[in-house]
């Protein structure tokens, strides 16, 4: 009886962790499985109990199938754990920030100082017209003097603010929320490389159709940006409301992009929800903020708390070559 039941949890199991697996590879027709994608890095556990549990009964054909299905869903994930990857031309490391201001509520002056501690280019979203003039005042434009924002009400702005001058920038339409492509002007840097500022569509809160149309566009506007930087680097920042694990983020790379978490072997970096002061039990538990790189290299990814908002924020450091059309001696 012992041996059925295991069996039968085992099956259970199994079934679990076969969903995560096979869920990274389908559409997001449909909630269920846009959430199931987002779990499965967690549901690896569920490969693993499906193994022990397969074993324990002495079901040896199921315990070889577990243990497939166990490193084929590490394989998966490993790559997000391994790294920096290196950049063996000269390069300028620019320090990119990525932070959801949550409706508008984060906390202005810990937005400044967090900015002006860790980043050179300050790339946000959800900015209110009251929040974006409280940056200021409290000294963002001080320290970051270029800048091109779109704040609006119901907290569906987004802005660029940069130590580096600002050459050129144009609103991008057609998508849900505004989105801002900025040319920048790194010295020492031969083509200027190009940020665009991103939020797109949340599946669960808007309509899922509004999630799909604008995954739908994003490639084409990913490929527009890259034909526009030609040899120069691009950097996408944003909240873009999907995890390494949905088919559609993935799909991005397609266009000749990385994640920049992925490169830099930073592994997860969970951004949402953020923890909340006097909720210890709300940790973040998927990585929907995101820094995507063209032409350039992130050596370091990581989250860092924002105040305020729902979110935490991202900090990557980018490697942007100096010429990436030069030739280099090799040692």
């Amino acid at each position: 009886m012992i041996r059925v039941l295991t069996t039968a949890l085992g099956l259970l199991a199994f079934a679990i962790g076969t969903a995560g697996l096979v869920s990274r590879y389908l559409p997001l027709s449909n909630e269920f499985v846009l959430v199931v994608a987002a779990a499965s890095p967690y549901l690896t556990t569920a490969a693993v109990v499906a193994l022990i549990l397969f074993g324990l009964a002495r079901r040896w054909l199921l315990t070889i199938l577990a243990a497939v299905l166990c490193v084929v869903m590490i394989s998966v994930q490993l790559p997000r754990f391994l790294g920096p990857e290196k950049i063996d031309v000269p390069s300028v490391a620019v320090r990119v920030l990525s932070a959801n201001l949550g409706l508008g509520e984060a906390d202005p002056d810990v937005v400044v100082q967090t900015a002006g501690d860790l980043a050179d280019v300050v790339v946000v979203q959800e900015m209110t017209p009251g929040l974006a003039a409280d940056m200021s005042a409290a000294g963002l434009d001080a320290t970051f003097p270029h800048r091109v924002i779109d704040p609006r009400p119901q907290a569906e702005g987004v802005g660029v603010w940069s130590r580096y001058p600002i050459v050129s920038s144009a609103p991008i339409a057609g998508y849900e929320k505004p989105m801002l492509s900025v040319r920048i002007r790194v010295p020492g840097v031969r083509f200027d490389p190009i940020v665009l500022a991103v939020h797109l569509a949340a599946p669960l809160v808007q309509p899922l159709d509004d999630f799909t149309r604008d995954y739908a566009r994003f490639p084409d506007t990913l490929r527009e940006i890259a034909n526009q930087a030609g040899s120069g680097a691009v950097i996408v920042a944003g909240d873009l409301n999907a995890t390494f694990d949905m088919r559609p983020f993935r799909q991005l790379f397609d266009e000749g992009y990385r994640d920049a978490a992925e490169q830099s072997g930073a592994g997860l970096t969970r951004s949402f929800p953020s923890t909340v002061e006097g909720q210890p039990w709300r940790r973040p538990v998927v990585g929907i903020d995101h820094v995507l790189v063209r032409n350039c290299v992130a050596t370091a990814a990581r989250t860092i708390s924002v105040p305020g908002s729902d979110h935490r924020g991202l900090v990557t450091t980018v490697e942007i070559p100096v010429d990436p059309t030069a030739s280099y001696p090799r040692d």
